[in-house]
């Protein structure tokens, strides 16, 4: 690793509607961007995920205090994770970081995230100790990627998250791997570079309703399954084979026995097994095969609005770039 001090570090930021509580969250980004600013060249990418508040205006008010930042503005709401890869996919530098702008994540830990990448690691990644929200949800979300973290393909940490610094090289993984259905705290495990792992409590969402409702995160679990790991079908295919030797066992039972009482009962049970299996596999098959689908659409996950973002570093005076030909 060459010395920090000539390394370019970029902190992804993506917002959707965050006009309430970006300005608290500034007052906490800005004197640790300073901090960073004092070790390597920190800029700030933000990713406006089809904001209709005033949120591009409030960051474009504190614009002599930032420095040097851009704002990467998405022509409607694509998701947050996809906004993540429509920032890592345009932002420039050696070193990358990503840390959510609803103030839950400590922008502090930037430091010790340094650190380890001082250290000669590639990723370093907050773990979380501590939730600010309802029990339901804390359950939902400790129970859901519990199961994942037990299920994945491939190791994954269950309380990691999306907040991290990584090298360019964990940044190229991400890009490759992550197309049509991002999932980034299984890709930073699944690519095997040294990962240092960082334990923190989450703050209080500064102010403001998340995003994030129950039926969101029900939606981003299932997706997390699709990607993370193929045990629902390994589960329809190993059922099957037990169902499929009852079947046989059957038949050869009801061949040397008359056709009495509890035989068209042991008929009855097996008939209605063979189709909850079939439904099973039938609903577990269309979603995979739905995923494969849009997979090889190949279709793009963002489109970004090039006349309406800006570079504090191309356009110092009114910001507005065009940029629609990169």
């Amino acid at each position: 690793m060459e010395p920090l001090t000539n390394l370019r570090l970029t902190l992804v930021v993506p917002f959707y509607n965050e006009s309430q509580i970006l300005n608290q969250f500034l007052d906490q980004l800005i004197p640790v961007k300073d901090s960073l600013n004092e070790r390597v060249d920190c800029q700030v990418l933000f990713v406006d995920n089809g904001s209709s508040d005033e949120s591009f205006q409030k960051i474009m008010s504190r614009k002599r205090e930032l420095g040097s930042f851009h704002v990467l503005r998405l022509t409607r709401n694509f998701g947050y994770e996809n906004a993540l890869i429509a920032g890592l996919t345009h932002a420039e530098g050696d070193l990358f970081a990503i840390c959510d702008s609803d103030g839950e994540d400590p922008v502090l830990l930037l430091n010790n995230f340094l650190d380890g990448i001082e250290e000669g690691f590639e990723i370093a990644i907050g773990i979380r100790r501590k939730l600010f929200e309802s029990r339901g949800i804390q359950f939902f979300r400790f129970a859901s990627y519990k199961v994942l973290s037990k299920l994945s393909d491939d190791p994954f940490r269950a309380n990691a998250g999306n907040f991290s610094m990584f090298t360019d090289k964990v940044r190229q993984a991400i890009l490759l791997e992550n197309k049509s259905f991002p999932f980034l705290r299984s890709t930073f495990y699944r690519s095997g570079y040294a990962c240092k792992e960082y334990p923190h409590n989450r703050n209080p969402r500064i102010g403001g309703r998340s995003k994030y409702r129950r039926l969101n995160l029900l939606r981003f679990a299932i997706a997390g399954f699709l990607t993370a790991t193929t045990s629902p079908l390994r589960f329809v295919a190993y059922s099957a084979s037990l169902l499929s030797f009852n079947l046989l066992l059957f038949s050869i039972l009801t061949f040397f026995t008359s056709q009495n009482q509890s035989v068209t009962s042991m008929e009855s049970i097996l008939i209605t097994l063979f189709l909850i299996h079939f439904l099973i596999f039938s609903g577990i098959s269309s979603l995979y095969l739905a995923r494969v689908y849009k997979e090889a659409l190949n279709r793009p996950i963002f489109y970004v609005e090039w006349l309406k973002s800006f570079s504090s570093n191309e356009s110092p005076d009114n910001g507005e770039v065009d940029r629609r030909g990169s």
